[in-house]
């Protein structure tokens, strides 16, 4: 897993693009359903920061989603969110693109789990960036995404299009780490996540999502 990008540093436009760096790094193979008989402290993990509940390894719905608990890990995010809501000051731009990324991956493990029918009402009413170039690329990532769960092949394609022509941000070859050192950001992000939904058209998001190359964490 890579290191997120310093949240407190980094320009607004590189939040939406957090989910690089959340990579759910299974191997491409169809859930196996779990007796979800994970040891944690839930209260616990519902007590942390957001930084720590959702951007760091090994802490707040993470170890969920490794022991493929998908619902739970869901319902972990869902329930952060309802006890936090107040953390978060949707006028901060930061607080704003951190509130939209938790959104974002209780979505992704609702679809994880099987459960288009929860997810798809999140994805859907996830905000739009605009304008900026990187914001434009979000949207299309969303479009992609959206296309594939409601079994849309043209809208896909169409988003993948739309992604590959994406031009960089100005200063995104600037971005630094958690440490602050310089770290290297694939343009256009997701085009990656979206070129393998197409490629697994057939399978579950769960496996569609990672067909696709993606770096050993070790």
């Amino acid at each position: 897993l890579s290191s997120p990008v310093d949240i407190g540093k980094t320009h607004d436009e590189y939040f939406p693009m957090l989910t690089l760096f959340m990579t759910l790094a299974f191997a491409a193979s169809e859930p196996v359903p779990s007796d979800c008989s994970l040891d944690y402290d839930r209260e616990a993990e519902l007590a942390r920061d957001v930084v720590a509940f959702d951007q760091t390894e090994g802490q707040g719905w993470r170890p969920l989603y490794d022991a493929e608990c998908y619902i739970d890990a869901a319902e972990l995010l869902r329930d952060w969110q309802s006890q936090h809501e107040d953390d978060l000051d949707q006028t901060d731009p930061r607080d704003r693109s951190l509130a939209k990324i938790l959104l974002w991956h209780e979505a992704q493990m609702w679809a994880f789990g099987h459960r288009n029918d929860l997810a798809l009402p999140i994805f859907e009413k996830i905000d739009r960036e605009g304008r900026a170039a990187s914001g434009n690329a979000w949207n299309l990532y969303v479009d992609g995404t959206l296309a594939f769960l409601n079994r849309d092949k043209a809208a896909l394609e169409a988003a993948i299009t739309g992604l590959a022509k994406e031009p960089k941000p100005a200063g995104w070859d600037d971005a630094v780490g958690a440490d602050g050192q310089p770290i290297s950001l694939p343009w256009p992000q997701n085009l990656d996540v979206l070129e393998g939904l197409l490629r697994c058209w057939d399978k579950s998001y769960a496996v569609a999502y990672l067909c696709r190359d993606i770096p050993s964490r070790n």
